[in-house]
C-alpha cells in the first residue's frame, strides 16, 4: 500500500480492486485540528495575514496614596500586535474515464491468479469519491503537523506563505511560558521523560504570566504520554493521577490530570514536535480560513483537463491557526 506514483491521471492499471470489506489502516488521527473545528469549522477571514492584538497588564509599583483635593495621577498603556498567516493547500485528483468506470473490474491478485480478473464485488462504488476522501485525510494530517511545526512566512519574500506553528510561536521572545525539562533545566542537558513535576512547573510559569487557564490541555507524543502515566502511577498519590476519559471534545477523548492549578486535559498526538510537549488553552484557539469569494473556506471544484479523457477535481483552502496570545499557552522543551 502506497501513494500512486503517477496520479496525473490515475489509470485503470494503477487501481487495485478487491473483494470484501475495506479496512483503512494506519493513523488518521488529528486531535488538535478536530478540537478547533476541523476542515469544516472555524471562522472566515478576508486577509491572508491576521493579527493578535495585545495589551499587557500594567506593571505595579509602589502605591502612593491620593491627596484630598488634588488633581488625578494620569495613566496610559501601550498595545502591541503579532502577525500570522494562512497557508495554501491546492491538491487534486485526476482519473481516466476507464479508472472511473471500472468499479467491477477486480485485480488479478484478488483472484489469486496470474490472469486478468473479471467482474466481481468491490466495496468501492465511486473511485473518485474514494480518492478525494483519502486526499482530505492526507491534508488534515498535514495541517495538524503544520499547526505544531510550521515556520512562519508572510509571503512577501517571494516564498509561499506558511502559518506560524505552535513550536515557533511559543517562545520566550513572544512572552510564552517555556520550561526546560532537560537534565540541566537550561536547554543544555539530556532530554528526560515527561513527568508530573514538568507539567506542574510549566503551569506555574503560565500562572505567573497571567494566563487565564480556562481550558488548558497538554499535547504530547504517545511515548511522552506513556512516560507521564508511568510517573503518575509510581508516585502512588491520588493527587497525581490520570483520570478516566470523562470528556470528549469533537470526538477526541481527553484524560484529566489533577494538579495544584486545577484539573487539566491530556491529549495524545503523534504530530507533536520532536522532544516537545505543549500546554495550550483551547478557549483561545480557532482555525481560520481565507474566504474565497463565491467558494468559502474549503471547496472542491472541477479543474481543466486539457481535453484529456479524464475527470479531475481540486481541493483548495487557505488555512491558519489563530492561537491568541502566546502568554496564554506554554511549551515544554527537553522531553525524551
Amino acid at each position: 500500500m502506497a501513494a500512486i506514483a503517477s496520479p496525473d491521471p490515475i489509470s485503470l492499471s494503477e487501481i487495485n480492486n478487491f473483494t470484501g470489506e475495506l479496512f483503512k489502516v494506519g493513523s488518521r488521527r488529528t486531535p488538535l485540528l478536530s478540537m478547533v473545528g476541523g476542515l469544516t469549522g472555524g471562522k472566515l477571514i478576508n486577509s491572508p495575514v491576521f493579527q493578535t492584538q495585545l495589551s499587557a497588564a500594567p506593571t505595579l509599583g509602589a502605591v502612593t496614596p491620593g491627596t484630598e483635593g488634588a488633581t488625578p495621577t494620569y495613566f496610559g498603556e501601550t498595545r502591541t500586535s503579532t502577525i500570522d498567516a494562512v497557508q495554501i493547500w491546492n491538491r487534486g485528483v485526476k482519473l481516466t474515464y476507464s479508472a472511473l468506470a471500472a468499479k467491477g473490474y477486480l485485480t488479478s491478485q484478488a483472484m489469486e491468479s496470474g490472469t486478468a480478473a473479471f467482474e466481481g464485488s468491490n466495496p468501492i462504488n465511486d473511485e473518485l469519491a474514494f480518492q478525494l476522501e483519502e486526499l482530505l485525510s492526507v491534508i488534515a494530517r498535514e495541517v495538524e503537523a503544520e499547526f505544531f511545526d510550521a515556520t512562519f512566512n508572510d509571503g512577501t519574500d517571494g516564498n509561499p506563505r506558511e502559518m506560524r506553528g505552535l513550536n515557533e510561536w511559543l517562545s520566550v521572545s513572544n512572552g510564552a511560558a517555556v520550561y526546560d525539562h532537560d537534565s540541566n533545566n537550561d536547554g543544555t542537558g539530556d532530554n528526560q521523560a515527561l513527568d508530573f513535576d514538568a507539567i506542574a512547573e510549566t503551569l506555574k510559569l503560565m500562572y505567573d504570566n497571567g494566563a487565564p487557564m480556562s481550558n488548558p490541555i497538554v499535547f504530547c507524543s504517545p511515548a511522552a504520554a506513556l512516560d507521564l502515566n508511568q510517573n503518575l502511577v509510581k508516585s502512588g498519590s491520588v493527587q497525581m493521577a490520570v483520570l478516566p476519559r470523562d470528556r470528549n471534545v469533537a470526538g477526541v477523548n481527553i484524560d484529566s490530570i489533577i494538579t495544584p492549578f486545577g484539573n487539566i486535559g491530556l491529549a495524545v498526538d503523534e504530530h507533536v514536535t520532536d522532544n516537545k510537549a505543549f500546554i495550550v488553552d483551547m478557549s483561545f484557539l480557532d482555525v481560520v480560513f481565507l474566504n474565497i469569494p463565491g467558494k468559502g473556506g474549503v471547496f472542491v471544484e472541477d479543474t481543466d483537463n486539457d481535453d484529456a479523457a479524464a475527470i479531475s477535481k481540486r481541493v483548495y483552502m487557505e488555512i491558519g491557526l489563530d492561537k491568541g496570545p502566546a502568554q496564554y499557552h506554554a511549551k515544554i522543551n527537553g522531553v525524551a
